[in-house]
């Protein structure tokens, strides 16, 4: 109401590189709603009322980007730069559960920029050298990899069961998400360079590349 400010809660950590950028995320736990927040070296699950720390995981990363992603009970994170890793977390602990509560962890081809989606059982992504990953939500288990080629800094879109990749050339990359190999439906290119992610409003995608902002639909 005020704008002044309500609480803040110091990080625990001693991280040497201190900048992060990811946008936190909200879930609900049991009733309690839980805004997990990415940063350097941690990620911390606060109360939004308060500012208490719910949960913390540790780990050793900076400069993170990619913002959680919430899917079937569990929080999944990229720990960013130098080698980023993708963590699958239980969000019912409490304190520091980085022993505890990471599910699985995996360490090749996993995004420093962009984020990560979610269709039924699986989670996709793409590193930011153009590795598309679809793995095993519950296991981690990778399911398949494809080049998709390019430099990636957009996150993929997803809408029914089709995913959007766009790299930074401003080559768009359709694939159908759902089953057990890779299955490129169309690419198309926009021929200017793209950094910013896609967009969904009605039937209709907008992207905005270096130049211009772009609608597109099929009318």
């Amino acid at each position: 109401d005020t704008g002044g400010l309500a609480w803040q809660t110091p990080r625990p950590v001693s991280a040497k590189k201190t900048f992060s950028f990811s946008t936190p995320t909200a879930i609900s736990v049991e009733g309690r709603i839980q805004i997990v927040a990415p940063g350097s070296d941690c990620v911390l699950s606060l109360d939004p009322r308060t500012g208490e720390t719910i949960w913390d995981v540790r780990y050793d990363g900076y400069s993170v980007v990619p913002k959680p992603l919430w899917h079937r009970g569990r929080v999944y994170i990229s720990t960013g730069f130098d080698r980023a890793s993708m963590l699958a977390i239980r969000p019912d602990g409490r304190g520091v559960v980085s022993d505890t509560h990471v599910q699985w962890k995996l360490d090749k081809n996993i995004p420093k920029t962009p984020s990560m989606v979610a269709y039924q059982e699986h989670v996709y992504s793409v590193s930011d050298d153009g590795i598309m990953l679809c793995v095993d939500a519950a296991t981690g288990e990778i399911v398949y990899r494809q080049r998709l080629g390019g430099n990636f800094s957009a996150s993929p879109l997803l809408v029914n069961d089709r995913l959007y990749f766009t790299d930074e050339q401003g080559v768009t990359t359709v694939a159908r998400a759902g089953g057990d190999a890779a299955e490129i439906i169309a690419e198309n290119d926009l021929g200017e360079r793209t950094l910013a992610s896609a967009a969904v409003s009605g039937n209709a995608i907008f992207i905005r590349t270096a130049d211009a902002l772009y609608r597109i639909e099929n009318q």
